[in-house]
């Protein structure tokens, strides 16, 4: 692997790590989502969350790589990938739209964060390297608020719900990013 100017700004490697940490998180709790949404019949909707998960895993991994071709030894640790003190499972299935909805901001508001340290410590690399990712996870922010509102207006009647696990089952919601997906 081809080996980039060595990563030294210790702030900026923690923040990075953190950052593939919450971003294995994620993949393990969307992972959590999509079983509960399997184990109650909305088999699109954990269909969703399964791909979503594996694109949180995918943010991990490229994190970690650049991490490593920076020259920064990575060390994954299974605690702070870890569910500690974090809801997991909800009553209804809006809830997890809501969970996911703000789980997507705190990715968007974590990255955006590194980027600013980045520019503040003319750390070129890393900015441009940021800035790829807050960009797809601009997208993502804007995915996951259109899927809320979409859940939370189907939630509001029993029964709908399955209409929404329908439309996501045949893909043929709007939400470009999940066609990709698909």
């Amino acid at each position: 692997m081809k080996k980039l100017a060595e990563l030294t700004n210790k702030e900026i490697i923690n923040l990075l790590s953190k950052q593939a940490h919450l971003e294995l998180q994620s993949s393990f709790l969307y992972l959590q989502y999509a079983y509960w949404f399997d184990n109650n019949n909305y088999e699109g909707i954990g269909k969703f969350f399964k791909a979503e998960s594996e694109e949180e895993r995918k943010h991990s991994v490229q994190i970690f790589d650049y991490l490593n071709v920076r020259g920064v030894q990575v060390t994954i640790d299974p605690q702070l990938a870890a569910f500690q003190n974090l809801k997991i499972q909800y009553e209804k299935p809006g809830d997890y739209f809501e969970a996911y909805l703000a789980r997507e901001h705190l990715n968007y508001s974590l990255l955006d964060q590194i980027g600013k340290q980045a520019q503040q410590n003319e750390e070129v690399l890393t900015h441009k390297f940021i800035g790829s990712m807050l960009e797809d996870q601009a997208s993502s922010v804007d995915e996951a608020e259109k899927l809320y509102a979409k859940a939370q207006a189907y939630s509001a009647f029993p029964g709908l719900f399955y209409h929404l696990d329908a439309q996501i089952k045949k893909g043929s919601q709007s939400f470009d990013t999940w066609r990709v997906k698909q």
